[in-house]
């Protein structure tokens, strides 16, 4: 049920934050920041590494998710090109780009942590909260991030 969840969160996080990860090709484009076109060439080069699996599910596509799983491995592409916009890096910030699956960067697991938080954030907490005028509020990175590695308002460095 957990992994559900997330993954329902993921698919409402994709869409919210990142219109322009929609887009396949990069022809023509101007970005609305300077890492998109290294992004798109992870994420174009990872097309092609799933060309064929697109529709399997992200977990029968993709080795060591830990936290995602049970929804179609094309959109985990979508996720993560938004999840790097709102944090404003690249792929090279959490992942080893030679080998995706690997753990030794400390910010991948970070990310991990902060989906699951967020994820308990908008089901246990956000639709408690009588009065708001948004029937189904959300929160995802660029909540806090807004584009930046560190958020807005720093409590400790």
């Amino acid at each position: 049920m957990r992994i559900y969840s997330v993954a329902a969160i993921l698919v409402i996080s994709v869409f919210l934050c990142s219109a322009s990860a929609r887009h396949s090709s990069t022809a023509g484009r101007t970005y609305g920041d300077s890492l998109q076109a290294d992004r798109d060439k992870y994420i174009n080069s990872l097309r092609e590494l799933i060309k064929g699996r697109e529709k399997m599910t992200v977990d029968s596509v993709f080795k060591n998710l830990k936290v995602l799983g049970g929804f179609p491995a094309e959109n985990l592409l979508l996720a993560m090109n938004s999840w790097s916009r709102a944090l404003g890096v690249s792929c090279g910030h959490c992942h080893e780009t030679s080998q995706w699956e690997l753990d030794t960067k400390p910010d991948k697991d970070i990310a991990r942590q902060m989906s699951v938080m967020s994820t308990r954030i908008n089901q246990e907490m956000l639709k408690n909260i009588k009065g708001l005028k948004n029937d189904r509020p959300i929160i995802n990175c660029t909540s806090c991030h807004n584009g930046k590695l560190k958020p807005a308002l720093k409590i400790n460095d």
